[in-house]
């Protein structure tokens, strides 16, 4: 990561967002701007007294977190158009966003971060870990699909070395039908451990560690519980985008997950 955007809306949510954009930054040693958007159809007068109010607030968060070094940007416009334009114009490369959907009335679809999410080129985390301190937990729904090996690719860069990821594959499978045979298993699973042994072999020699496991099951059930066992810090979901209705959802598990997030999410294309 060489330049992270936080992208702002002077709201709570957003401030958990912001600390957690700053500790990435130092991190990674990467350049930090924070966006606020205003929407245009004010008058000037009270769109310029909202642009001095934001940018002193946000510099003096930023001074909280000792981060006086990051560019502070307010822009006019739609706020998911602006993100992302804002993104291509200042060469972003990761975008931090918080978990404001939460109080609006159409919750997540149809929200900012829904339309950013369809929009962004660049992986969008959705920052909601009160506790930010760096990662040392990460799970990874891995399929045989690119978008969810760029998901692992990306979280072992975002990672310190001490950290782990634990990649699941979920052999899908209606649980009244019963399971599978276990040749069938055996097979799905030695196709899987190769999976994670070639995508292995395409990341850096050091870094964080990796395990995987397979399970049988229903997708979203199975992931649920190895949450709960895992206790990720931070969920690192491919975006499907098979056809218009698939990327116009974002793919059901990044839909949910973004909903209902459980640690933070990434979201990968």
């Amino acid at each position: 990561m060489q330049h992270i955007m936080v992208a702002h809306d002077l709201s709570e949510e957003a401030q958990i967002a912001l600390q957690r954009g700053v500790q990435l930054a130092q991190q990674h040693q990467a350049r930090l701007s924070v966006l606020y958007v205003l929407e245009n159809h004010l008058p000037m007068a009270v769109i310029e007294k909202q642009m001095l109010a934001a940018d002193a607030l946000l510099t003096q968060q930023l001074a909280e977190c000792n981060a006086e070094n990051a560019q502070v940007l307010i822009k006019m416009g739609r706020p998911a158009q602006t993100i992302v334009a804002a993104q291509q114009a200042h060469s972003v490369d990761f975008l931090v966003m918080g978990d404001h959907h939460q109080d609006s009335p159409e919750y997540f679809s149809g929200t900012t971060l829904e339309r950013v999410l369809q929009r962004s080129a660049v992986p969008v985390l959705l920052a909601v870990e009160s506790d930010v301190v760096a990662y040392q937990r990460a799970l990874v729904p891995l399929d045989f699909s690119l978008c969810a090996c760029h998901a692992l690719h990306h979280v072992f860069k975002l990672l310190p070395h001490s950290a782990s990821i634990h990649a699941l594959h979920v052999l899908e499978m209606a649980e009244v039908h019963g399971a599978d045979t276990d040749s069938e298993i055996t097979w799905q699973t030695s196709l899987f451990d190769q999976l994670v042994m070639d995508e292995r072999a395409k990341l850096p020699e050091t870094g964080p560690s990796i395990t995987h496991e397979l399970r049988q099951g229903e997708l979203h059930n199975c992931l649920t519980q190895v949450i709960v066992e895992q206790k990720p810090q931070i969920l690192a979901i491919g975006k499907h985008g098979r056809g218009i209705l698939a990327d116009a959802l974002l793919g059901s598990l990044a839909q949910y997950f973004l909903e209902y997030p459980p640690c933070d999410v990434l979201v990968v294309k």
